[in-house]
């Protein structure tokens, strides 16, 4: 105890002669939001295509309007619509205008969700002029529409709807809505699926929409692959490499805005190889961290998935539960605060050995931007080591004023946006990002330690010198 007392007092002392070299740094206020909420008001659809990865095997489901209402009071904890994904999804898996009370949950949706909602129909249920200028005039920010097919015996294979005629004339009726409406009408956007039997066609189909619809894009994707009944019939219908930088060629010579996630079949092939090698890795410590990483930093992590049934699932438990109808906000609320807890969980470092005495070494730790909200501390930054580091295995330490020392895991991946550091010393900058449990922090100032295991095994730490995070 007394060697303790004795080391900590000559750190106090170290502390105190730099003072007034040392610059205080304290994080930055953010709010904690969702990225995404997926809502389906009900699990059937109109069409069965060959493509999707649902089953219907479920018993129909229509949300019911109450728990409609519970439901949009997540809105305000909602990010806005930022394209790529982000807000407040009407529609996630299923038809959602096939919902018999889908114009009334319309009429419902508030002045936010004009930033944050947006809806995918296929546009193939029966659509008078009244019901399509319902939709344009709802508080929607985005609609994205499905588009695999103009021509009848295609469209009626993909889709397996003998109805083409609905959908013709739904898009007819559309553009002539649009035509006349005078109205501030939501953001369009076209979703082509990519297969061996539409491939002939991907050009015109651009074509055909850039040209009778004001849209923002035209994504052209290829089938999810995932354990599912038809995931044979998916996989074979991926082309070469060869076809599909043909196709992406032409898409590149258009005058139209087109969005590709296009995978090809030596594509496919590779990863499913590079999953079944990550099934038999033996993990250490540092690979369960990043293993762990990869769930909290997902795109799709602040995500929530709510089903017609009024259950919930988020990809932190991937189990269904009852949304509360009494106070639904505090729920989403609870919820979201679980989410962001967890990313400190997934960092924390208990089993770190050798890590407690490294050696020093003279590179530098920078750091772009600590910032805090209610559940955690978020450090992100960049180091210049030598560039033989295993930057797989990073830890970040903070050790405080009165001796309080927390290791934290780093998720690790390589910087090129430092182009002065590039430039210079023709290298390479290892970001890092990690995230710090606010609880168990005993002190309110810590230094900042970067901690990395170099190809010769040696364990070299950097501080950040002459800074001091500052806790209120």
């Amino acid at each position: 105890m007394v060697k303790i007392d004795q080391y900590l007092n000559k750190f106090k002392e170290k502390i105190t002669k730099r003072e007034n070299n040392i610059t205080l740094i304290s994080p930055q206020k953010e709010t904690m939001v969702f990225d995404a909420v997926n809502l389906d008001t009900n699990n059937t659809c109109n069409q069965r295509c060959r493509f999707c990865f649902t089953s219907f095997n479920e018993k129909p489901i229509n949300m019911d309007i109450n728990t409609f209402k519970a439901v949009l009071e997540v809105l305000p904890l909602v990010k806005d619509y930022a394209g790529g994904g982000y807000g407040f999804y009407f529609s996630c898996i299923y038809e959602p205008t096939i919902n018999p009370l889908f114009l009334e949950y319309l009429d419902l949706l508030p002045d936010i969700a004009k930033n944050k909602c947006f809806l995918t129909t296929n546009l193939a249920k029966p659509m008078d002029e009244g019901f399509i200028k319902r939709l344009l005039s709802a508080n929607i920010r985005l609609v994205n529409i499905s588009i695999e097919s103009l021509k009848p015996e295609r469209f009626e294979y993909i889709t397996q709807n003998k109805k083409f005629n609905h959908y013709i004339n739904n898009l007819n009726t559309l553009e002539k809505v649009i035509n006349e409406i005078d109205i501030d009408i939501p953001i369009l956007r076209f979703i082509t699926i990519l297969l061996k039997e539409n491939k002939d066609e991907i050009i015109d189909l651009v074509k055909y929409t850039c040209k009778h619809f004001p849209i923002e894009s035209h994504e052209i994707r290829t089938p999810f692959i995932n354990y599912y009944e038809n995931m044979g019939w998916n996989k074979k219908q991926y082309l070469s490499k060869e076809e599909v930088d043909e196709i992406i060629t032409q898409l590149n010579k258009l005058e139209c805005i087109v969005d590709t996630v296009i995978m090809s079949s030596e594509d496919l092939e590779k990863y499913e190889n590079e999953e079944n090698n990550k099934e038999n890795e033996k993990l250490d410590s540092y690979q369960k961290a990043i293993n762990r990483f990869k769930i909290v930093e997902d795109y799709e992590y602040l995500f929530l998935r709510i089903n017609s049934d009024g259950t919930c699932i988020d990809k932190k438990n991937n189990v269904a539960e009852k949304i509360s109808l009494e106070n639904p906000r505090k729920y989403f609320k609870d919820k979201l605060f679980e989410l962001y807890s967890y990313r400190s969980e997934a960092a924390a470092c208990s089993d770190y050995g050798g890590y407690e005495n490294p050696d020093s070494g003279d590179g530098f730790i920078l750091v772009d931007k600590i910032s805090e909200n209610d559940a955690y501390i978020e450090f992100t930054g960049w180091c210049c080591p030598d560039r033989k580091v295993n930057t797989d295995k990073l830890i970040i330490k903070l050790t405080g004023l009165d001796g309080d020392v927390n290791y934290y895991h780093a998720s690790t991946k390589k910087r090129f946006d430092a182009d002065e550091f590039k430039e210079k010393e023709k290298g390479w900058c290892g970001g890092y990002t990690t995230y710090i449990d606010k609880n168990k922090l005993k002190n309110n100032k810590y230094y900042i330690d970067l901690i990395y295991e170099t190809e010769t095994s040696q364990i070299i730490s950097y501080r950040w010198e002459n800074f001091i995070l500052s806790l209120n």
